[in-house]
């Protein structure tokens, strides 16, 4: 049994950003009541309730967004994609590597074509690096679906060993 691992792991974030994504919302949800407090009490605090939850909600998923990081691995000839963060780990995307139907670098592919086939596309890369890309393409239940990986050398290898015996 084959198995190739690799971990695509996010940017650190910065003190200065991590207090910005907290103090920017508390700041925020500040003006939100003083503005709703000119009308009624009851519509500041509902306001502010509304506003609180707002920054909850988008500091909670720009936090995931940077602190969680990809899995690509490969099980005999299964590529296997997930998102792990903290201890949870979640399965994205599986896949048969001889269900693949394209697999090339990502700068080659038009993205507004892809679009505009409603092509469904998975990203399970970070930053904005686009020059170690890959992109795969392939059908399922008469869907097409495209998934953007960075893999490392072997993992290349492998995938377009397989690519090229199909």
């Amino acid at each position: 049994m084959a198995l190739i691992r690799q971990t695509i792991r996010q940017k650190k974030l910065s003190l200065w950003k991590v207090l910005f994504m907290i103090c920017g919302p508390i700041y925020i949800m500040n003006i939100a009541i003083k503005l709703f407090s000119r009308f009624n009490p009851v519509i500041a605090t509902v306001g502010g309730l509304v506003t609180f939850l707002g920054a909850v909600v988008a500091c909670v998923v720009i936090i995931y967004n940077h602190v969680a990081y990809f899995n690509y691995k490969i099980i005999d000839d299964e590529l296997i994609m997930e998102k792990v963060f903290g201890r949870a780990s979640h399965l994205f995307l599986t896949l048969k590597l001889n269900d693949l139907e394209q697999f090339k670098p990502y700068d080659e592919i038009n993205m507004q074509k892809v679009k505009n086939e409603k092509v469904k596309v998975y990203k399970f890369v970070s930053g904005r690096n686009t020059q170690e890309w890959y992109a795969g393409e392939f059908t399922r239940s008469g869907d097409r679906y495209m998934f953007i990986i960075e893999p490392n050398k072997e993992l290349l290898n492998t995938i377009l060993s397989f690519n090229t015996q199909s």
